[in-house]
């Protein structure tokens, strides 16, 4: 048989392909015996198998991690301020207070829109959506506020901006790892 002719390319005769489909419905067959029916466990086989610790609430809520980061910002600005005039509000204090609040009003407008968000009976589809949304506007937010504080703040300190946004921002593993 010649190498390009149509047998040779898989388009043989009847019965193999047959053959070939049979083979793929006892594999299907198989692949849906297989599969457990997916039920929802109840709380007793929950803490069997996660144990109970790791089901109670958490103790850090959105409402602890925003003051956590506004006192992040608060001790990062007195901090900062000590390395200038004698604890005065200099440039160095008023750029690390710019640079936790970039972190601090995003969060705070991403917790406003979740609340929002929580109050309502979504599907997961669109509650996904929302959670994308708001984490684009929180994008937003952040980039919109480090553009008007480069604009409007000329004596700008970017060592005490910079160090305390990211700061303001490991607040978040601090909540997580203080559980």
């Amino acid at each position: 048989m010649p190498k390009d002719s149509v047998k040779s390319r898989g388009f043989g005769s009847e019965d193999v392909q047959a053959s070939k489909c049979r083979e793929n419905d006892d594999w299907k067959d198989e692949l849906e015996d297989s599969e457990e029916s997916a039920k929802p466990l109840t709380r007793q086989e929950m803490e069997a198998l996660l144990g109970s610790a790791l089901l109670r609430p958490s103790r850090v809520t959105v409402k602890r991690l925003l003051i956590l980061q506004g006192l992040v910002t608060i001790v990062s600005a007195v901090a900062w301020s000590a390395t200038g005039k004698s604890f005065g509000l200099d440039s160095s204090a008023i750029s690390a207070l710019l640079g936790g609040l970039a972190a601090l009003v995003p969060a705070a407008l991403f917790a406003a829109r979740a609340k929002v968000l929580s109050g309502r009976v979504n599907q997961l589809g669109t509650t996904v959506f929302a959670l994308v949304t708001g984490e684009l506007l929180k994008i937003i937010a952040t980039v919109a506020m480090f553009v008007l504080v480069i604009v409007f703040y000329p004596d700008l300190d970017w060592l005490p901006l910079l160090l305390t946004y990211i700061i303001a921002l490991k607040c978040y593993w601090l909540g997580w790892l203080f559980r």
